[in-house]
């Protein structure tokens, strides 16, 4: 048992003993040519290297440095083989705990990759999970990227799943081949989506199907702020960047979302909405800077807070200061958004003998629009029209005026009304 011991003990100092020896007895880069012609058979595309290293990091690596793919269609920085028991005895049939650093591939590349390694298959190649870090994709303007992440493949050698997340596990991208395109799903949870303003989605689902075209995300599915989200969209590329679809949301809890775009004038209450919206611009990067939104919605039972809209009615002026609340039982409209210009079209508030209609626009920090609200309190009906205009960075806008049903019209103001 003994003689066994040291003879395997024996053998295995011989191993490392050869592996520290091999940048002295092979002269790696004399192998360039056999390697880039092997690479090209593979991948089915015209590879080439720059150089090919041997060394420890701590254990002992081979390296692949400035590899191309079909010229500048893609170029990957290092490709790191760890010469491990298992990749020697396999003699290059497979290969274990590669990775690939660097790489910058152009979309038409890309897409082509699980069709690329499905020549592993026919050539009895076999891998093992792929890391990849700092992988891009590269466009006319600037990258998509980098990211980190795996690429894992099925027991044949074809390509099984390529997984990308970040580093706080928020995000987790799942990209499987599907025929001659891709399939798609992403799931978040506790995610802020890159929309100019931080609103969180407590979970989110899409999934679609990509292709050198686009990407069609037909299933859209997320909970936020107490609500629920169901829709469908669809990315395209041609000149520019274009992204449109529909969202349909119900339930969501409008406090918090409203207090977003402003803090101290908020609307609480539950809300249903109907959204479309498209996003183009000649760089993905700039994609969401200029909105296009059309939405309808309706709120229930909640209140529009810091802003008491029937004592302007009963006092026929503005109280000092602001505050109060005006409580409805609905509130409905539409909302336009386009690039920095919001328009509230067809507002309607009702709250029993209260009701109120209006609308605004917001544009380059500025407000113009109108008010109206009615009051029936017995035989005696109350209504006051208001004009808003002026300045948001301001702490007042300008007044208009109002009527009162069988009595002169008395002096009103709106001061601080949507600061």
């Amino acid at each position: 048992m003994m003689k066994k011991t040291r003879t395997l003990l024996f053998c295995l100092l011989l191993f490392f003993v050869v592996i520290a020896c091999l940048p002295l007895i092979l002269p790696l880069n004399n192998y360039k040519p056999q390697l880039e012609k092997r690479l090209s058979s593979l991948l089915q595309a015209q590879v080439s290297l720059e150089t090919v290293e041997f060394s420890y990091q701590p254990w002992p690596v081979f390296t692949l440095n400035n590899v191309k793919i079909d010229g500048e269609a893609g170029k990957i920085e290092q490709i790191s083989v760890p010469l491990s028991l298992f990749n020697v005895l396999q003699h290059g049939k497979s290969l274990k705990n590669v990775t690939v650093a660097g790489v910058k591939l152009k979309p038409a590349l890309a897409f082509t990759l699980p069709k690329r390694f499905a020549a592993l298959e026919q050539d009895r190649i076999t891998l093992g999970d792929v890391v990849l870090t700092k992988a891009s994709v590269i466009l006319d303007q600037g990258e998509l990227g980098p990211i980190d992440g795996v690429i894992r493949f099925a027991k044949n050698g074809a390509m099984d799943d390529l997984q990308l997340a970040d580093k706080q596990g928020h995000l987790d991208v799942h990209i499987k081949p599907k025929g001659d395109n891709i399939g798609v799903t992403v799931q978040a949870s506790s995610w802020e989506l890159p929309l100019g303003y931080p609103v969180v989605f407590e979970r989110l689902y899409l999934s679609g199907e990509g292709s050198p075209e686009g990407l069609l995300i037909d299933d859209i599915r997320g909970e936020t702020y107490g609500g629920v989200l169901s829709g469908k969209a669809q990315l395209t590329r041609q000149t520019d960047w274009n992204l449109q679809g529909q969202l349909l949301a119900k339930g969501i809890h409008t406090e918090p979302l409203s207090k977003i775009f402003s803090p101290a004038t908020f609307v609480s209450g539950r809300m249903d909405a109907e959204v479309q919206f498209v996003y183009s611009a000649a760089d993905y990067l700039k994609l969401f800077a200029h909105p296009q939104l059309d939405a309808s919605f309706l709120l229930r039972d909640g209140a529009i807070h810091n802003m008491d809209l029937v004592a302007q009615l009963r006092a026929g002026e503005t109280p000092a200061g602001r505050g109060g609340q005006t409580r409805f039982d609905t509130l409905k409209g539409k909302m336009l958004i386009r690039d920095r210009s919001v328009q509230l079209q067809g507002m309607a508030l009702g709250a029993g003998k209260f009701n109120a209609q209006g609308a605004v626009q917001i544009a380059a920090g500025r407000i113009n629009g109108s008010v109206s609200g009615r009051l029936q309190a017995g035989v005696l009906a109350i209504a006051n029209q208001i004009r808003l205009s002026g300045d948001l960075s301001k702490p007042a806008l300008n007044s208009g005026n109002a009527a009162r049903t069988g009595e002169q019209p008395p002096a009103t103001s709106v001061n601080e009304l949507l600061q």
